[in-house]
């Protein structure tokens, strides 16, 4: 009997390591992979949304703040470690958007370098390549830079956002390929790249070139839907390709992903031409797997759920995973888990024969649902990056709202005792184990277990009751076989038998 309680004490350890990842076939080389966080910085003149979006600091993020080092600082110790040139600990620092001025931008940039420097943390960029754009009036006043909602051209007045479980009002959707917003967007990923090369060249200079992580250009870049009609747009982009009502194209979808993937390939290509190395450039788009897409037996996704009667291509705003590889640049999604998400990426990857790409937003939990429902750690949620050829992962939410904020459920993943030491085990070197995914059975099957530990020797000591030996020898036989679920019938089993609830 004591040797089955002894092997109960390693049945959490077990549910987490069930499975160790295979690596995709083009994995990463030698290089450094980075485990980043992302940085929110303040664009916004509501106090309410700078409290948000500004990680709760009260002041913006300008060269010479304490508020943004104090932030910093907080990651780094209570990680307690900065890892070495093959695995390294760093933040991302963004939306860097056009609200905000060619000289701010440049000095959060500057900061940054500043910040890696002192810290040892390593540093990265994420661009919003077009949704935070209404204060730039030369630019969303002109309706030949607004996306329309059909052929007559009628112009977008704003853009939903799902971002939350009510849509949100944003500017209205820029027009990818208005030969003005293809203007600016050049001059504007020069501007970056050249600032961001700079500052690599002081990392070269100090032999800390492994400081710096990356740019991601786009936050989930896509052509979204009118707010007020739910219209899905594009086409604007459509009549400068020379289409029309009398002359569509063949096929509408197809057409307005090209539009998505040429925008990327315009920014990622200005910001490599100023100097920055196109491994360190990543894209950012975000899609719902085609099994979760396809519906079946997924009822727990909640992430871009799909409410039938569109495409695929349409449900993913004409930016499904095909439209992030490019040239100039390496692929990156939004990685929040639900069924299928990773193994689209996988044999995306291995079929573009892909090395290195990167997480460039998400955490262990889909918006919406809450810690624990995905059944994924926060290890075996890094590892179905890291072990799968990924260079990147940037979390998401790490402090976002100071105290005000502080039991927000994306918080309590990132933050949580299990995730620090998932981070301290990748900074370390250590093997990331890929566990076994049930849906709440992380959260629900340990503290059974640990019940059963506690109260079985005593109600024993009490009954003397052999019957409960023949389950504990089934349990251990499917733990053995990994059969988790079931390991769970049986643990309420001997739980009802000693008297304890399930």
């Amino acid at each position: 009997m004591l040797k089955h309680l002894c092997f109960l004490g390693m049945a959490a350890v077990l549910l987490a390591s069930s499975a160790c990842g295979q690596e995709s076939a083009a994995t990463a080389t030698n290089e450094t992979k980075y485990l980043a966080f992302q940085v929110f910085t303040n664009f916004t003149s509501d106090p309410r949304d700078a409290q948000t979006l500004n990680n709760g600091m009260p002041e913006p993020l300008v060269p010479g703040t304490t508020a943004l080092r104090k932030y910093v600082l907080d990651i780094k110790q209570r990680i307690g470690a900065v890892g070495d040139a093959k695995a390294r600990l760093g933040i991302v620092l963004g939306p860097l958007c056009f609200d905000q001025s060619d000289a701010e931008t440049v000095k959060y940039i500057e900061l940054a370098f500043d910040l890696a420097l002192e810290t040892d943390l390593a540093v990265g960029f994420h661009i919003d390549d077009s949704i935070f754009w209404r204060s730039r009036k030369d630019l969303c006043s002109d309706p030949q830079n607004v996306e329309a909602l059909d052929w007559d051209g009628t112009p977008c007045q704003s853009r939903r956002l799902d971002w939350s479980k009510e849509p949100s009002e944003a500017p209205p959707q820029m027009c990818f390929n208005s030969k003005v917003i293809q203007g600016e967007v050049q001059r504007r990923a020069t501007l970056i790249g050249k600032a961001v090369h700079a500052g690599v060249a002081r990392l070269q200079q100090q032999n800390k070139p492994e400081l710096f992580a990356g740019v991601i250009v786009g936050w989930e870049t896509m052509i979204g839907q009118d707010f007020k009609t739910g219209k899905y747009l594009g086409y604007r982009a459509l009549l400068n390709r020379g289409f029309s009502r009398e002359r569509p194209p063949k096929d509408l979808d197809r057409e307005r992903e090209l539009v998505v993937q040429e925008f990327i390939e315009l920014w990622t290509t200005g910001v490599a031409e100023a100097g920055v190395s196109s491994r360190q450039i990543y894209s950012h788009t975000a899609f719902l797997s085609r099994r979760s897409f396809r519906g079946g037996d997924d009822k727990n996704i909640t992430y871009m759920k799909n409410d039938k009667g569109n495409t695929y291509s349409q449900h993913n705003h004409f930016a499904p995973p095909s439209v992030a590889f490019g040239k100039h640049h390496r692929p990156g999604f939004s990685t929040y888990p639900q069924p299928g998400l990773f193994e689209d990426i996988y044999e995306l990857v291995n079929t573009h024969k892909q090395a290195g790409w990167a997480s460039c937003e998400g955490t262990n939990m889909q918006p919406g649902t809450g810690p624990g429902q995905t059944g994924m750690n926060m290890e075996t949620y890094l590892a179905k990056m890291f072990n799968h050829g990924a260079t990147l992962t940037t979390i998401f939410s790490w402090g976002i709202g100071g105290e005000r904020l502080k039991n927000m459920d994306f918080r309590l993943c990132t933050e949580s005792d299990e995730a620090l030491q998932a981070y301290r085990k990748f900074l370390k070197g250590e093997p990331l184990i890929e566990g076994v995914v049930v849906a709440g059975l992380q959260d629900r099957l340990p503290p059974k277990i640990h019940k059963i530990q506690k109260t079985l020797p005593s109600w024993l000591q009490k009954t003397g009751n052999k019957e409960v030996a023949q389950l504990m020898q089934k349990m251990q036989g499917q733990m053995q076989a990994k059969e988790w679920l079931e390991v769970e019938k049986t643990a309420d089993s001997i739980l009802k038998m000693i008297g304890e609830k399930p």
